[in-house]
């Protein structure tokens, strides 16, 4: 099972994997089943019907698994499932889901800053930040890549698409078109596209201009979410190139409201 403190406290139906180090008056409860190489430090809580991965750090003070802060949970069996490599750093709370069976779920190579918190039936999926205090409400979705600055609240229900950036203290109420960056205190908007971030991630020349022509059609045209979709897939051979091809479907599949 690897290096468990002495204080820390096992319960005897949690399953641990292989060289796990369990740090000082921490508790692990009894439906916890954790993989192999995770590392949990002083004071931290995992409980509820929570399933880790491998590779994750989890340091003081974090609360994973605990029960949701809804009003409408009523002891329900509900999930939390955690993919590989996350840290979740000093504080941050992670709950699990509302609704018989339903799961939250958070993918692989997360990092979740100091005081974090993620609601019920929140998805998060793969190589995401979340910088100090940022909060999401239930049944928030990020794609990946997504980072969210400190002290943002997203509302609950929505969706924040892949490789967008949004500002600290942020309010985000409607779902975030991917590829963007959005700020803003009262009245959040979409600032542009994140070019730094599609840079960095080596997409190449082409696709981003492609990007570019979709981003202001949709944005710029003063078009109807409906129209601007028409006129893009009109402009661009939406189907070979996958950039402008999730910002398309992700317009159409928008349930909340797209932030404009």
């Amino acid at each position: 099972m690897g290096l468990i403190h002495k204080t820390a406290i096992i319960e005897p139906t949690a399953k641990i994997g292989k060289n796990c180090k369990i740090g000082a008056y921490s508790y692990v409860g009894p439906n916890v089943v954790m993989g192999d190489d995770n590392e949990v430090g002083m004071h931290v809580v995992i409980e509820g019907n929570t399933t880790i991965g491998r590779g994750n750090k989890f340091f003081t003070g974090a609360v994973i698994g605990s029960l949701p802060q809804d009003l409408k949970y009523a002891g329900e069996k509900s999930y939390l499932t955690i993919g590989d490599n996350n840290q979740f750093r000093e504080y941050v709370d992670v709950n699990v889901a509302v609704g018989e069976g339903a799961k939250t779920i958070i993918g692989s190579n997360n990092l979740f800053m100091v005081y974090v918190h993620v609601a019920h039936n929140c998805v998060i999926h793969d190589r995401v930040i979340l910088a100090n205090c940022a909060t999401l409400a239930g049944h928030v979705t990020l794609e990946n890549n997504a980072i969210l600055g400190g002290l943002a609240g997203v509302h609950q229900f929505v969706k924040v698409g892949t490789y967008s950036m949004i500002g600290g203290l942020s309010k985000i109420t409607m779902d975030v078109m991917p590829y963007c960056t959005a700020d803003g205190r009262d009245e959040i908007k979409i600032c542009g596209l994140n070019t730094v971030g599609l840079t960095r991630a080596g997409f190449d020349a082409q696709s981003v201009s492609a990007l570019k022509k979709a981003y202001k059609i949709f944005f710029r045209s003063k078009l109807t979410k409906n129209d601007a979709i028409a006129k893009i897939c009109e402009t661009i051979d939406v189907s070979k190139i996958k950039l402008v091809s999730n910002f398309v479907e992700f317009a159409k599949n928008s349930d909340r409201g797209i932030l404009r």
